[in-house]
């Protein structure tokens, strides 16, 4: 189930802006249940009301804050944390530290510079694009006859509205704790905007965040084009 049909994608550097990317999330219980280490913080959005924000329907939070771990299995399946006041608790992942030495890149940082941006609303027309690129009918020479469509293929971020999606139809999730359909809130793709490597070393990985108000849980998965 997709939030809405307004998203945002990065917009401009702003020292107010309402997006923040990287940065460390100092929340209680933000951490790797198979490491100890810190989750990694992608993105920090605050989640408003009215004309520009960011709206998420029965989300009673200011923010979200979209973490993941690529250091631990965390990253080959469904990963879930939920809200729980000024703490956060990991609900559902894949135990195991495997061997990520080296993973995703060589000196993966245990997080990345904060960057302040203005979330940017989605125009009707790259909107309307990336609905295409989506369809299971869309004619395979699109993205290379169309110079916006082909930008558009490549994973970014974009908050709300109807992301490009890596795989069409696995873009639906249900909640880990009260098996309702989530809302999907959120794509995030490599660029960290501080960092030339980015948030995973590769510009065609792009993961998915789901949102349940109900439960305040937040879920990821990630694809690869």
């Amino acid at each position: 189930m997709f939030l809405s049909e307004d998203g945002f994608l990065v917009g401009p550097a702003s020292a107010t802006g309402g997006l923040i990317l990287g940065g460390t999330c100092a929340l209680r219980g933000a951490i790797s249940p198979n490491t100890g280490a810190r989750l990694t913080q992608f993105a920090h959005v605050h989640v408003g009301a009215g004309a520009g924000a960011f709206f998420v329907p029965g989300w009673e939070l200011p923010d979200i804050r979209f973490l993941y771990s690529w250091k631990c299995n965390i990253h080959e399946g469904s990963f879930s944390y939920r809200y729980l006041g000024n703490s956060i608790e990991v609900v559902e992942y894949i135990k195991g530290t495997g061997d990520h030495e080296g993973f995703p890149y060589e000196n993966y940082p245990d997080s990345f510079q904060e960057v302040r941006r203005e979330l940017q609303r989605i125009s009707e027309g790259d909107q309307q694009l990336i609905r295409q690129l989506n369809s299971p009918d869309c004619d395979p020479d699109l993205e290379y006859d169309n110079p916006r469509a082909n930008e558009l293929s490549t994973p970014t971020h974009q908050f709300g509205g109807v992301p490009y999606l890596v795989d069409p139809e696995l873009s639906e999730k249900e909640c880990i704790l009260c098996d309702k359909e989530m809302l999907l809130v959120a794509a995030i793709g490599n660029d960290s905007y501080s960092n030339e490597y980015g948030f995973s070393g590769d510009d065609f990985v792009q993961i998915l965040y789901w949102a349940c108000p109900k439960c305040h849980v937040v879920s990821a998965l990630n694809f690869y084009d």
